[in-house]
C-alpha cells in the first residue's frame, strides 16, 4: 500500500498484435485473456492507480475489450500498422483511454531526416493529443540501436516545446 504514494502507474504486458492482425482470434483472447487483465486492472484501480497496457501491433480489433477490461494508457500506437490509423483511434477511443508513443521507430525514427521526426512529432501530438489531452509524447517502442542520435533529439525538441505535451 505504500508503494501507492509513489508510483502512478502499473505496466501491463501481453503482446497480442503483429504488423498486420492479432496473433489470435478475438474469440482465444476472451477465452484465455480477459478475465486474468480484468482482475489484475482492478486490483492495480483499487490501489488507486492506472494500468499501463503494452501491445504493440495490429491491435484495434482487441481494444474494446482492453477498455472493458479498465486499461486506462495504451502503448504503443504503432501507427504503420492496419487500423492503428490515428486520428480513427483518437475518434473512436479517445474518450477512454490516454494514448502513449506513436512516433514511428521502425522508419522515420531511424531512417528518417531530423526534419521528418519533428514532422512525425508534431503529427502524432496534434492527432493523438488533439484537444491537449489523451496523449503521452513517445517512441512507438523502444528507441532502436543505430538510430541517430539527432532524430532522438529532434523527437525530444519537439516533445519539450511549451504547449506541445498534454
Amino acid at each position: 500500500d505504500d508503494a501507492a504514494d509513489w508510483i502512478d502507474l502499473v505496466f501491463v504486458s501481453d503482446d497480442m498484435g503483429c504488423q498486420n492482425s492479432l496473433l489470435m482470434s478475438l474469440e482465444a483472447w476472451d477465452h484465455l485473456f480477459r478475465n486474468r487483465l480484468a482482475r489484475w486492472c482492478d486490483l492495480i484501480h483499487g490501489y488507486g492507480l492506472k494500468v499501463f497496457y503494452h501491445s504493440d501491433g495490429a491491435v484495434e480489433p482487441l481494444i474494446p475489450g482492453l477498455i472493458d477490461c479498465g486499461i486506462d494508457v495504451l502503448n504503443p500506437i504503432q501507427h504503420a500498422c492496419p487500423g492503428m490509423e490515428m486520428a480513427d483511434l483518437k475518434r473512436e477511443y479517445g474518450r477512454n483511454l490516454i494514448f502513449h508513443g506513436g512516433i514511428d521507430n521502425q522508419q522515420v525514427l531511424p531512417r528518417g531526416a531530423p526534419e521528418d521526426v519533428r514532422a512525425e512529432t508534431r503529427r502524432c501530438i496534434e492527432t493523438l493529443g488533439a484537444g491537449r489531452e489523451g496523449y503521452i509524447v513517445c517512441s512507438c517502442h523502444n528507441i532502436q540501436p543505430g538510430t541517430p542520435i539527432e532524430n532522438i533529439l529532434a523527437m525530444l525538441q519537439i516533445a519539450l516545446e511549451p504547449g506541445a505535451c498534454v
